[in-house]
């Protein structure tokens, strides 16, 4: 089902989402909900043993973020607060994964990728909602490095264009999954900021929209290697 008040923001890293999620929230008179860059405790371990971390990481990360949307579910439902704007929702957990999943050196295998997603299936899939509106922002991955070489994070150095490329390419396809599920989905060109009143607009027009929405259509299981991906990911980076 869907949350009247929640807005997801998703989108490739570098594209502009915090920036976004703050200023849209305050001009809804919502709650920004913004992804924690920091406190991740397996985020240095997998710098350093990939393999050994990911799937740890994953998990860790799918437990955060399905706490953080309980509590403020919850908090729209009692009416505590309005609505909230979200920077990435837990739906978006599922891109890394599978990225991760089809590295070519494997950093998550078939089997833990499978467990991932069953243990996905159990937390998300028979509890959570989904937002009312996803508002997909989007630029070019030359304009996104640019941004994330200008906002200087020390984490985000390792990023290449060839990354972004292929992060934008599971960002499409995850995309589309959510529109066939049935989410409302706003698809914004990002290589230049919008001004915030458009975007309002644009949501309270998209709000009215029918929604055809199903179910969600979980990522597909594979017990097969998958095929050989030749470019080279530096796949957790999710500023």
């Amino acid at each position: 089902m869907f949350a009247e008040g929640y807005i997801g923001i998703a989108g490739t890293i570098g594209v502009g989402k915090s920036t976004l999620t703050v200023d849209l929230a305050k001009a809804l008179n919502f709650e920004p909900v913004l992804e924690e860059v920091e406190g991740n405790p397996y985020l240095e371990h997998f710098y350093h043993d990939m393999k050994a971390y990911g799937t740890m990481m994953q998990v860790w990360l799918l437990n955060h973020r399905f706490r953080q949307h309980r509590e403020f579910v919850a908090r729209i439902s009692l009416g505590k607060i309005r609505g909230v704007v979200q920077d990435r929702t837990i739906w978006e957990d599922t891109i890394f994964a599978r990225m991760l999943n089809a590295h070519p050196d494997k950093i998550i295998s078939d089997l833990d990728y499978n467990t991932y997603l069953d243990l996905f299936d159990n937390m998300v899939l028979r509890e959570l909602v989904f937002p009312q509106i996803l508002i997909y922002i989007q630029c070019s991955p030359e304009t996104a490095l640019e941004r994330i070489k200008a906002r200087g994070r020390p984490m985000e150095k390792t990023i290449t264009l060839e990354y972004l490329k292929y992060l934008q390419s599971n960002y499409d396809q995850f995309v589309a999954e959510m529109e066939q599920a049935g989410v409302r989905i706003l698809r914004l060109n990002w290589e230049k900021f919008l001004p915030i009143s458009e975007v309002v607009r644009l949501i309270h027009e998209y709000s009215l929209k029918p929604s055809s929405f199903t179910k969600w259509v979980r990522p597909i299981r594979s017990l097969k290697p998958a095929p050989e991906n030749k470019t080279k990911l530096y796949a957790d980076q999710r500023a």
